[in-house]
Formats: structure tokens, C-alpha cells, sequence
């Protein structure tokens, strides 16, 4: 199954029955006599997994119910696009002491343990059986015959059901590790994105995953580098709360679950190919590869997953698809637009501000909640709680109306008791979601002082702080519906007073009026000159910052560049100083040639042949080029000996013919006799 490849559905597959005969020929187990569906079984040495033939299968997450988007097949394979037998680890002395040391705390007795939790597969299925552990087995052994251990708690209080859904187990096969071997809030978190992502009608896939939540790894105190423990997920942008900050319990309740039908094997084997020692695909006689049943994710705890570094595991946003990025996005609006979430007491009391304003923070998805909802009505209901803002402002509007109120209200509080507000306990809680449905406001933040409401207004004693309504926060405080009111005091004061008296309080109060629209005024004119030059200095800083980071970004480029011609710099004074040494040692490699040149003699070594020819040696010391000029010599005198021996003959035949007149013209040493007639030879052979 390549990245991005689409899962095809259960009847698109070729199903096969799965023989059964190894499976349920269990040797040496002891079946609980309670009847139940879930076969509670003390674990035995069984024997090597059984192959058989399944099939992938699309699916949505468990209690879902959403008709969305189908889920994508993530799981990182082999290069084929084929799933892997993946290898079964014995040694287990790599992991840390607290999953290598602690037993599961279930044991094997005649009825089931009180606090073991059998509910793991989803409604409706037998397909799985719960199996109690041997006293010397630990959540990181290698059990057999599918059996793979797994954590209470995922069951328990995440919702986790079997068989897991197809992105729970390509991310266990991407990070190559078992369930167990990941942090429960870790499993939390993936119930949570699978959740959310069927409510926005996501297309849930591994890219998208390990780009939201990247990889954290705990390391044990002391021998960090050979004891590696649970592996966990962190959020590069928070999107979901985690499910418990400090997860505690968990670590001694586990328990091995394992197929007991032929559907529940399909749901954890796929077929791929055989592969030998070397890392190859074996074939039959007829050239078809070989096929053995794999496993979807590693069944036993694996310490290949820490020969990687945790960013390769990762996911960034230019690595995502076009499809992925636009539900990123989605995603990312979802979150923003989150209504911040209202402060509140144990006892359900607002906490507010010294100004009376009801403290607030930054909304993300609430995971532990998300997890509780037991169907898809539920689910709806929270998220769409999670996004309504009518909720916060209905809230912050009964808040405002309890302040106004109390504000109006001058009846005499004879109490003078002091403000418990220190002993107010902050839990960080976010409770908007619990709004009642009646409409009733909150509980009034409790105030120091005496008097009603949170303006502290005492009869007979000026206020030493009044808090004005937050009329600037809300746009609508008063409508054509809204009805005020007079306290009761102020009613009866104003009914004690004649004609006379109210106009006089009219007339003071309409004095007051136009002397505070004219403060107003005043203040207004001096201040917006104020506003003014502030915004100048805020266009003026914007600017600025602008222009300071295309100065620090190209600071930062110039570095770059700077740094690069160093190195390049450095790098060819080291070739300099190489190439220098380099001449050094061939200058005085040819010195020692020179030296050892002049030093030699050539010793003349005469074969057999030139002794024969040169039996006393003159020639033995000659050059190559004396011997040439000696044979020139030789022949040069050569022509002279013949010249003269011609010369001489001549002579000798007038003596030895006196009185006879010879006829010598035409006649010399290079001529010779043809067919009886003196003639030059030819020009060849003259030369």
C-alpha cells in the first residue's frame, strides 16, 4: 500500500476462510469457567504464528458515525508498495527498567478480576479475547499466535476499541513499534485527530498526522544511550489539550489481547512476499514471488524505531498534498476560531481580574473530553459546543447584567465579612462546555468589601472603586425589549421628593451632563492628538520593523555568503599549501634523480658479436652518433680508394703497354662493361 493510495474496500478482495485447526489447538491454556465472550486465558509458550490470508479493509472511526470522506491507506511499506514480515525482536535488555520490570498486576483466577476491563472490540463483534499474562512476562515480551500486549487504559478510559482502524495502524507501522510501546496520551491523541477529522470531513491520513504531532522519546535516568522507553507524540501547533497531564496507574495494568475469529485475523495480517536472510524476495519454479502472511504493525516491542532520528518520522507542510494542506487548513480555522475558554472556581464561580473581568485563555480541542462521548450525537454536540461563541457570550452578557444590577442596587449590606477571593483554588478547568441549558447566569465573582455586587456601593460612604459595566465590550446591552429598572430605595427616595425637588435634580444632573460632554470634548480633542501621534509611531515601528528584517535577512544572506567564502577561502589556502608541499618533494625528488645520475658510470658492455667484429675493443667506447660518422668517413673514403686504384691500374697498363696509345675518354672508376661495351650504370643503381 504506497502513500496516498486508496484502501479498497472489504468485497473488493478476495476473502478466504482461515483454517483454524493451529489456532484453537491452544496446549496447554486453561479457559476461564465463566461465560463470556472475551476468552480469558493464562498465556503459554504456543508455537510460531500461523499464516494465513487476509484482506485490508476500509473503515471510519469506531462510534463515529459520520458518512465522511474514506480514509486514505498511509502505511509506509517497502519500496514494491508491499507490506513486510516484520522481525520479531527477542533480546529485550535495550528497553527501560519501568516497562522491563513491572509484571501486569492481573492474575489468573477461576472468575474474572474485579478491575479487569474486557470491553476492547467494538459492539456487536467476538472476535478478540482478553489473555492474563505469566508471572515472568512483561508488556515488552514477544507473545505468540498474534497476541500482542496493550495497555488498560486505551480501553478503559480512550475509547480504543478492536479491530484498530486503518490510520491507527499504518501510524504504528510508520513509527515501527507496537501500541503498547506508544504513550497512552499519545493513543489519546490519535483517537482525538481521528474523531475531529470525521466531524470535518478530513481525509485522516499519515502525512497529515506526523505533520499536526511530531516525536518526543523517554529516556531513563543514568544509561541514556542503551535504554530507550515509551515513545510519545507532541504537537508542533497545539491544536488538542492532552488527555492527562501527568498520567499515573497505568503502567501495571496490561494485558494481552489477541484474534480468536477469522475476521479478527483479517484484520491484523495482509500478504506479501517471502523474503531470505539477505533481504530478498524468494520465487517459485514458475518466477512468482512467494507469499507468507505480514503483519499491519509490529505485534511485539522494536527497538528499530530508535535507529532513526525523530524527525524522519515527521511531515513538513511542503511535503503535504494538495488535498492535505486544504484539510490543514480546516483544521487550523476549526482551531482558531475556538471561543476562548472562561475561568471558573471549583464551586463554579467566575474568576475575574482586579477590574472584574472574568479571566480567560486560548481554546484548543479538549481531547479528554472528546474521548468520553459514547456516540456520534455526543460528539457532534461537544464539537459544535466547542465552536459556539453564542455560549461565551451569553455568559459574559449574564455577568454584565449581574454587575449592573448590583451597581443600580443600594441596599444596605449589614455584613462585614471579608472576601474569600485568596482562597479562590484555580484548577485551569475549562468549563465552558458545562453551560446549563436554563439560562441562569453564572455565580458573581466575590468581591472585597462590603455591599452588593462587584461595585462595593455602601450606603452613606463614597465607594473608594467603582467598576463601570463593560458597555464597550458588548454591542448589545440594552434593546427595545429591555426593561429598567429603579431599586427599591432610589424609588422611594425620588417618590419622598416634591415637584420642585426633581426639577432641582434635573437641572443639576443636566449641569453635570453638559459639563462632562465638555470635558469629554476636551479630552477627546487633546487625546485623539495623542492617538494620533502614537499611530504615527506605530506606522513609523512597522515600517521600521520591516526594514530591519530585510537588513537581518540580508545580514543573514551576506553571512551565509561570507561563511561560504571562508570556507572556500580556507580550502584553497590548504590546496596552496599542498601543491607547495608537492613541489617541495619533486624538487627534491629530482635533486636525488640529478645526484644519483652523475653518480652512475654507463660501463660499456660488449655482446659476443661486437667482440667478434671489434675483437681489440677500438670501437667499444663509441657513441651511437661516432660510430654514424665513422661509417660516413668510411664510405667517403671508399669512393677516394677506388678513384685512385683506377688511377693506379691506368698507369700501370701505359707502362706495361709503351708506344701504345690508349684510349681512356669516357672511361672512369664509376663505369663498367655491358654486353662488351663500356656504360655508365643505371641512375638506381648509382645511388
Amino acid at each position: 500500500m504506497a502513500v496516498g493510495k486508496r484502501l479498497r474496500s472489504r468485497d473488493e478482495h478476495l476473502m478466504l476462510i482461515i483454517p483454524m485447526s493451529g489456532v484453537t489447538n491452544l496446549g496447554g491454556d486453561v479457559r476461564c469457567s465463566t461465560e463470556c465472550s472475551i476468552g480469558l486465558v493464562l498465556w503459554a509458550l504456543l508455537g510460531s504464528p500461523i499464516e494465513q490470508m487476509v484482506a485490508s479493509t476500509l473503515s471510519l472511526p469506531r462510534n463515529s458515525g459520520f458518512s465522511r470522506k474514506p480514509v486514505f491507506s498511509v502505511g509506509v511499506m517497502a519500496d514494491e508498495g508491499v507490506q513486510r514480515k516484520i522481525p520479531v525482536e527477542r533480546n529485550i535488555n535495550w528497553v527501560a527498567d519501568d516497562p522491563r520490570t513491572t509484571p501486569s498486576k492481573f492474575e489468573f483466577e477461576e472468575n474474572f478480576p474485579e478491575d479487569l476491563f474486557t470491553d476492547i472490540e467494538i459492539p456487536g463483534h467476538a472476535d478478540w479475547e482478553v489473555r492474563i499474562p505469566g508471572a515472568n512476562q512483561r508488556i515488552c515480551t514477544t507473545f505468540k499466535n498474534g497476541g500482542f500486549p496493550m495497555y488498560q487504559i486505551a480501553f478503559e478510559h480512550m475509547g480504543l476499541r478492536l479491530p484498530f482502524t486503518d490510520l491507527e495502524m499504518a501510524i504504528f507501522n510508520h513509527l515501527e513499534i507496537c501500541p503498547s510501546q506508544l504513550h497512552p496520551n499519545s493513543l489519546a491523541f490519535i483517537r482525538a485527530f481521528e474523531i475531529v477529522a470525521a466531524y470535518l470531513e478530513l481525509a485522516p491520513t499519515v502525512p497529515l498526522f506526523f505533520h499536526v504531532f511530531g516525536i518526543q522519546r523517554s529516556r531513563p535516568r543514568g544509561n541514556v544511550t542503551d535504554k530507550c522507553g515509551w515513545v510519545s507524540l507532541k504537537q508542533h501547533k497545539k491544536f488538542f489539550d492532552i488527555f492527562e497531564e501527568s498520567l499515573r496507574g497505568f503502567k501495571d495494568k496490561w494485558f494481552v489481547v489477541r484474534p480468536i475469529t477469522s475476521a479478527g485475523w483479517k484484520t491484523i495480517l495482509v500478504r506479501g512476499p517471502k523474503l531470505d536472510d539477505e533481504g530478498r524476495v524468494k520465487h517459485r519454479d514458475d518466477g512468482e514471488p512467494i507469499e507468507v502472511d505480514c503483519e499491519r504493525f509490529p505485534f511485539c516491542w522494536s527497538k528499530r524505531h530508535y535507529a532513526r532520528e525523530a524527525k524522519s518520522f515527521t511531515f513538513k507542510k511542503g511535503d503535504l498534498s494538495k488535498e492535505e494542506l486544504a484539510d490543514l487548513k480546516v483544521l487550523e480555522k476549526f482551531v482558531e476560531e475556538l471561543p476562548p475558554s472562561l475561568w471558573e472556581d471549583r464551586e463554579g464561580n467566575p474568576v475575574c481580574d482586579e477590574e472584574g473581568y472574568q479571566l480567560s485563555s486560548k481554546k484548543y480541542i479538549n481531547t479528554k473530553a472528546l474521548l468520553k462521548c459514547a456516540t456520534r450525537v455526543e460528539v457532534e454536540d461537544l464539537l459544535r459546543e466547542m465552536k459556539n461563541t453564542q455560549v461565551t457570550l451569553r455568559k459574559l452578557a449574564a455577568e454584565k447584567k449581574k454587575r449592573a444590577l448590583g451597581a443600580s442596587s443600594s441596599t444596605p449590606n449589614i455584613s462585614e465579612q471579608t472576601s474569600p477571593s485568596p482562597s479562590i483554588e484555580v484548577t485551569g478547568e475549562r468549563r465552558v462546555e458545562e453551560v446549563v441549558g436554563d439560562g441562569r447566569p453564572p455565580k458573581s465573582a466575590r468581591v472585597a468589601g462590603g455591599g452588593s455586587g462587584p461595585h462595593r456601593l455602601i450606603p452613606g460612604t463614597s465607594a473608594e472603586e467603582f467598576v463601570i459595566p463593560p458597555a464597550m465590550g458588548h454591542d448589545c446591552v440594552v434593546d427595545g425589549r429591555t426593561r429598567m429598572k429603579i431599586s427599591d430605595a432610589d424609588q422611594s427616595i425620588l417618590a419622598s421628593m416634591g415637584p420642585e425637588s426633581i426639577r432641582n435634580v434635573v437641572a443639576e444632573s443636566s449641569v453635570a451632563v453638559f459639563k462632562l460632554l465638555e470635558v469629554a470634548t476636551f479630552l477627546n480633542g487633546r487625546e485623539c492628538k495623542y492617538l494620533q501621534e502614537r499611530d504615527e509611531a506605530r506606522a513609523h515601528a512597522k515600517g521600521f520593523g520591516e526594514r530591519l528584517s530585510a537588513v537581518e535577512k540580508d545580514l543573514s544572506s551576506e553571512t551565509k555568503a561570507l561563511k561560504e567564502s571562508q570556507t572556500k577561502v580556507t580550502q584553497l589556502e590548504k590546496d596552496l599549501l599542498d601543491a607547495r608541499e608537492e613541489e617541495r618533494r619533486l624538487k627534491d625528488k629530482v635533486g636525488e634523480l640529478e645526484e644519483k645520475l652523475s653518480s652512475m658510470t654507463l660501463a660499456s658492455t660488449a655482446d659476443e658479436e661486437e667482440k667478434n667484429v671489434d675483437p681489440t675493443g677500438a670501437y667499444s667506447n663509441f657513441t651511437r652518433a661516432d660510430l654514424i660518422s665513422k661509417i660516413y668517413e668510411v664510405s667517403d673514403l671508399q669512393l677516394d680508394v677506388a678513384s685512385s686504384s683506377f688511377k693506379n691500374a691506368l698507369a700501370q697498363l701505359r707502362i706495361l703497354n709503351p708506344g701504345v696509345e690508349l684510349v681512356t675518354e669516357g672511361l672512369d672508376e664509376m663505369k663498367e662493361v655491358r654486353d662488351g661495351r663500356i656504360a655508365s650504370p643505371p641512375l638506381d643503381e648509382e645511388v
